[in-house]
């Protein structure tokens, strides 16, 4: 779930912002665009916007009833548009159906719209619009490079969009690390056998070792003492609150840390990954953030932090997320170097 904001002016208009707002290019998708009503204008308002595979979208809508109900509520959305990404001419036919029926969860569908593909010139068309919505019922994208969502997402993060979700995913499931082999079965032998410390300014100094990776994030003594850090909350704690503190460095060295973590290291990879969808939901790479939060679910379905970290996001409240995680984030550090 992401949200941005923008008027209705055509469809366009809107399905060209979409990459800017998601942070990838959606395929084979549906997407939902949540809108209100503007005070003292027929105007309406893009709200969150939410993206669903389109081979289970009905599942998900039907399994997920009580959380779309809670997005429309916070959000005050009175209407959807649906916009399936898909350039089979029939893959809209039953999802069209069970939109517009008593069975979906949404509120007032106003259009459901098809398009083949995200790019600048595709053309769109409608499979359904409601006579109120005085808008065009065919076109084509306008142009993605000059939408507002593109250029606010590449001054926030000098990035462009990924090219597909899958790109995302892989960018997550890398373990390029880039560190040489014989130094790099070191680090994961001494990560193996390592017991916390006992005394606190031996944590201390693994901390401050581990926030080298910050300015530095290939620094390989700052790698081995991140990955310590997170074998136990005492100390991954801490170092997350200083990921934050500069989340656009913090980020990097988070994602050097989770391709260094082995791939049948399940759990705390999940837990990287997590710590990785909060930077990123920090730096406003919303996209990066739900497919991150997602992927550490998939790889711990027993951890917390990665199940609340997902949980949040699927809910809107990127925002809230941040502000909870550094707050707590930051009383384990005081209670490290203070308490």
């Amino acid at each position: 779930m992401s949200t941005h904001s923008q008027t209705l002016t055509s469809h366009g208009d809107i399905l060209a912002n979409v990459p800017g707002i998601l942070g990838f290019y959606p395929q084979d998708s549906l997407v939902l665009a949540f809108f209100k009503r503007k005070e003292d204008s027929p105007q309406l308002s893009l709200s969150p916007l939410a993206r669903l595979d389109l081979d289970d979208a009905v599942e998900m809508l039907v399994n997920n009833q009580d959380q779309f109900t809670a997005w429309s509520d916070r959000f005050g959305t009175d209407a959807v548009i649906a916009y399936v990404v898909n350039s089979d001419l029939s893959a809209a036919d039953d999802l069209a159906k069970f939109l517009l029926s008593e069975e979906s969860p949404l509120p007032t569908v106003l259009a459901i719209v098809q398009v083949p593909e995200i790019t600048s010139g595709t053309g769109w068309w409608t499979i359904h619009q409601q006579p109120e919505l005085s808008v065009p019922r065919s076109g084509e994208v306008s142009e993605v490079a000059c939408s507002a969502a593109l250029q606010q997402m590449i001054l926030d993060t000098g990035q462009l969009p990924a090219l597909s979700r899958h790109e995302l995913e892989a960018r997550l499931d890398s373990t390029e690390h880039g560190i040489d082999d014989t130094e790099y079965r070191g680090i994961i032998e001494d990560v193996e056998n390592y017991d916390k410390p006992i005394l606190r300014y031996e944590l201390q100094r693994e901390y401050e070792q581990a926030t080298v990776g910050i300015s530095a994030p290939t620094n390989t003594r700052a790698i081995r003492a991140g990955l310590q850090c997170f074998t136990s909350p005492s100390l991954r704690d801490p170092l997350l609150a200083a990921l934050l503190d500069e989340p656009q460095e913090g980020l990097e060295f988070a994602e050097s840390l989770m391709r260094a973590v082995p791939r049948d290291w399940a759990r705390m990879r999940s837990q990287v990954t997590a710590t990785v969808a909060v930077l990123a939901q920090a730096t406003g790479q919303t996209g990066l953030a739900g497919v991150a939060a997602h992927r550490a679910t998939e790889l711990s379905e027993t951890e917390n932090f990665p199940a609340l970290v997902a949980r949040t996001i699927d809910l809107g409240l990127g925002t809230k997320l941040i502000t909870s995680v550094y707050e707590g984030a930051v009383k384990a550090r005081h209670i490290l170097f203070d308490a």
